[in-house]
């Protein structure tokens, strides 16, 4: 919990920052980093237009802070403005990580990343949801390589939200099957089927999955399989 008590340690002295009236003088200004972490409680919390407004404050102060740009992106996500959500979170994509100045962010790229797929997905452009989910499953390896630890799998602000006591329920599974929608509308039906069997995997599903893809039947086996996974990951 000690993540926790920073943020709110920090949100009181901004709270009181705005309180204080013109004529006093005090001397605390809030850090981008304390603004934005103050946006993933209210993200949390499920409060999007809070924490919006909150990261937007984190980018007006800093116009170089990744996680402002992240945190707006999902938060316009979890609104439904997939445009405004995809617009943000490409920006903050081609920004410089800082991993010295905020070295509990580490997976801050691969947050982005994620959020591009599934921004990519709710616009409907097939294309870029499987280019962003295979540089996704790229940055994902990367972390099990420095980890030393194959098993790792990314959750949204894991780290973050653990400390909260919140589960976003948002996780590479979740990106898996993005993927997977999108190449079975591209008609990369092998690919797509290959998705599947690793989201079985790391779900525990057990059982064989060979639809003939040849075939109308198989096919049609593939989608209902798809449906049946949405239904799964978003319980």
């Amino acid at each position: 919990m000690i993540q926790f008590y920073k943020i709110i340690f920090g949100l009181s002295l901004i709270l009181a920052t705005l309180s204080i009236g013109p004529g006093c003088r005090q001397n605390y200004v809030p850090t981008d980093e304390e603004l934005a972490d103050y946006g993933w409680v209210l993200f949390s919390q499920g409060d999007y237009v809070g924490a919006r407004d909150w990261f937007r404050l984190s980018i007006d102060k800093d116009s170089t802070y990744m996680d402002g740009y992240c945190g707006i992106g999902w938060s316009n996500g979890k609104l439904g403005y997939a445009d405004t959500a995809y617009q943000y979170l490409y920006l903050g994509k081609d920004l410089t990580y800082d991993d010295i100045r905020f070295p509990n962010h580490v997976n801050l790229p691969i947050d982005i990343v994620g959020g591009l797929v599934f921004a990519s997905n709710a616009i409907g452009n097939d294309s870029l949801t499987i280019a962003y989910s295979q540089e996704f499953d790229f940055k994902q390896n990367e972390i099990q390589v420095d980890l030393g630890d194959g098993d790792f799998r990314w959750t949204l602000k894991e780290t973050l939200f653990t400390s909260l006591g919140y589960d976003s329920k948002i996780n590479s599974q979740d990106v898996r099957l993005a993927w997977s929608v999108a190449q079975y509308n591209s008609s990369q039906f092998i690919e797509c089927v290959s998705n599947i069997r690793l989201i079985w995997e790391d779900a525990d599903i057990s059982g064989v999955f060979d639809p003939d893809i040849s075939t109308v039947q198989g096919r049609n086996e593939i989608a209902k399989e798809l449906e049946k996974l949405q239904l799964l990951l978003s319980s």
